[in-house]
């Protein structure tokens, strides 16, 4: 019904995690065009839209499309035991299979999971301000706000800022616009979201990941970045507060 081969395996690992970090069980579109998903996590919070092209495998056949429900919670278990230097095969029979190829070969198969429901549309959100920003300098802003307080406010005006209030005080991180890899606004934007969901989001980039917010006032955040060949969308919504 379907196989394929995967030789970037830093880039599948991550695409797992990119996943697992938001639902534990999903359905997986398996296209002539590539891998799909998408899914809103269990509290309704945030949504990830993932997409894997056909291009991003080294061997890609599909006899027909389908659907199958995978538990990304214990998938990410196994691709976590992938090494980088192992090929890996996927296929789809009555389960969904991996084997690994290195100094051992190694399979797993994993039961798939009923894939009934439908996924979610995608928010349609008319965003006043988008910044591109590297994964590095956000990460550690957000980990300079996490001593302040669980929650953020992302502002977009003439500079891009990311500041925190809590018992014990208050935090400003100003964004240089030399440290800005591209930034739009049609109009100052402020919104609060979890800290702790922001860093979930952003589990599975890496240091030279690029990040796209798009943001509008008191409104859903749009995150992407790419993972190898592939890609990752989220949507969070926010906190209905000031900070």
């Amino acid at each position: 019904m379907f196989t394929a081969v995967i030789s970037d395996t830093k880039s599948w690992k991550n695409s797992i995690d990119a996943i697992a970090a938001l639902i534990d069980e999903g359905t997986l579109n398996i296209e002539k065009s590539g891998f799909k998903l998408r899914a809103m996590d269990p509290s309704q919070i945030a949504l990830i839209d993932f997409s894997l092209p056909k291009k991003a495998f080294q061997e890609y056949k599909v006899e027909k499309e389908t659907q199958v429900g995978i538990d990304f919670s214990e998938l990410s278990k196994i691709t976590k035991r992938c090494r980088l230097e192992d090929s890996i095969e996927l296929s789809l029979e009555t389960r969904f299979n991996m084997k690994y190829s290195g100094e051992t070969t190694r399979q797993f198969n994993i039961s798939v999971i009923d894939s009934s429901s439908s996924p979610p549309k995608e928010p349609k959100i008319d965003f006043t301000a988008e910044i591109k920003i590297g994964a590095s300098i956000l990460k550690e802003s957000l980990k300079d706000a996490e001593q302040i307080s669980n929650h953020v406010a992302l502002i977009a005006d003439k500079d891009f800022a990311i500041t925190a209030e809590g018992d014990t005080g208050s935090v400003e991180i100003k964004i240089p616009h030399d440290n800005i890899l591209g930034m739009e606004v049609k109009e100052k934007t402020k919104s609060v979201f979890s800290l702790d969901q922001l860093n979930n989001l952003l589990k599975a980039s890496d240091q030279s990941s690029i990040i796209q917010l798009k943001l509008r006032s008191d409104s859903p955040l749009r995150l992407e970045y790419a993972i190898g060949e592939g890609k990752v969308v989220y949507y969070l919504a926010p906190r209905i507060e000031s900070v």
